[in-house]
């Protein structure tokens, strides 16, 4: 591990998550206190490591302000090719491979002095051509401080991308379940009253939550099963389908959550039949919705399944106390309707400024995008789910170049 000392901070950079100088509770402690997201927690991104770190070289960044913890920020650092061109990028722990959306813990007062070092490190020592710090949550507070940091590091690199991205949504939620629904416009009051109504009617239901160690393999096994039958209809692959090792890598992190209290499986029962599960995580005061599954019989569209599964979420976090619910990227109206916050993120994209390679990054960003536009949006999204023979998982070329 090699430390280093300016004015305010000590800065310690490690390649390995044993000798980084942080233990598991130090470095949770600092994420939970920053409001960050369960993505940027200790376990989360050690079990990411084991099944995306192949072939990357790991850099973990750990600042202190005397003796107190300040900041983590853990990168890596990996080789890509798209076509004649070839860069060495330095991306965020957790940055691809798994839908996630997160800002580094590091305290705002520190935030411009850990960029500069981060930069500092991975393009001036490291020799990195780039450095990606996507996506952004669209109300990171240390986007300004790294928007200082990238002018203060001016002589050895440059803002090759300051740009939107896809949307994301949040949910702010109050102290009670009451105060939730009548926040809600007239027409979806309605609509929930209706629909919990009918399945009430149609069915003996109840809501489980699953949680402890011994009952989440089961429950996150049967979601897999749900969610892929629910996909399968609608002819797609799904999610545990679409993205390569998400299956044992998101069984991997529920067996080791679940250890921390901080798995969720709720459940919505009807006559002893799943009809409704939210697969998610709670860290400190914010639950991670990961996804969503439901039977995709025509005997259940008219109860709003959709709908009724992320309420029951609702309920269950706020009576836990959680204070906001990160639902994912993508924009959806039903998320809108019942109270979300649809957010911008931002990708954010710092080059070196090394002879020729502001040219080969704008042009590997050109390559990048053009890639998402015909393999992504075009292929994948339109054209594949139609031709059965040809559903594939993602690219993992695409995954990894998406910047």
């Amino acid at each position: 591990m090699n430390v280093a000392q300016t004015a305010q901070l000590s800065i310690a950079a490690a390649s390995d998550f044993a000798s980084c100088g942080v233990s598991r509770d130090e470095w949770n402690q600092l994420a939970v206190r920053l409001g960050g997201d369960i993505y940027v927690s200790y376990d989360w991104c050690e079990v990411w490591w084991r099944h995306y770190g192949k072939n990357r070289l790991l850099r973990l960044f750990v600042f202190r302000d005397g003796d107190a913890l300040v900041g983590i920020a853990p990168f890596f650092i990996e080789s890509l090719r798209l076509g004649p061109v070839k860069v060495r990028i330095a991306k965020r722990v957790g940055a691809d491979f798994a839908l996630q959306l997160f800002s580094l813990p590091i305290e705002s007062s520190h935030a411009s002095a850990a960029y500069t070092e981060i930069a500092q490190a991975l393009i001036g020592r490291e020799k990195c051509d780039a450095v990606w710090f996507g996506l952004m949550p669209g109300d990171d507070e240390t986007l300004p401080a790294l928007r200082a940091a990238s002018q203060s590091v001016s002589a050895i690199a440059t803002i090759a991308r300051d740009a939107p991205s896809s949307p994301h949504i949040l949910f702010r939620l109050p102290d009670s379940f009451e105060a939730y629904i009548a926040s809600l416009d007239k027409r979806q009051r309605q609509n929930y009253r209706r629909d919990v109504n009918l399945l009430k009617k149609s069915f003996t239901t109840s809501a489980v939550t699953l949680k402890s160690p011994e009952e989440a393999p089961a429950a996150f096994e049967s979601f897999v099963k749900l969610h892929h039958e629910q996909w399968r209809a609608e002819g797609k692959l799904g999610h545990f389908g679409d993205w390569p090792g998400s299956s044992q890598f998101n069984a991997d992190l529920v067996a080791r959550l679940s250890q921390l209290g901080q798995f969720r499986m709720m459940n919505m029962v009807a006559d002893g039949h799943v009809v409704s599960s939210q697969y998610s995580f709670v860290y400190g005061k914010r639950c991670c919705w990961r996804l969503p599954a439901r039977p995709s019989g025509k005997e259940f569209s008219r109860f709003g399944l959709g709908r009724l599964g992320l309420l029951q979420l609702i309920e269950a976090m706020i009576a836990e106390g959680v204070q906001h619910i990160e639902a994912g990227l993508g924009h959806y109206d039903y998320k809108l309707q019942l109270g979300g916050i649809e957010l911008q993120s931002r990708s954010f994209l710092l080059a070196s400024t090394r002879v020729g390679n502001r040219t080969r990054i704008a042009l590997f960003l050109a390559l990048s995008d053009l890639i998402h536009f015909l393999y992504y949006r075009l292929w994948f999204l339109r054209l594949a789910p139609h031709i059965s023979w040809l559903k594939r998982p993602l690219w993992r070329k695409w995954i990894r170049s998406r910047l």
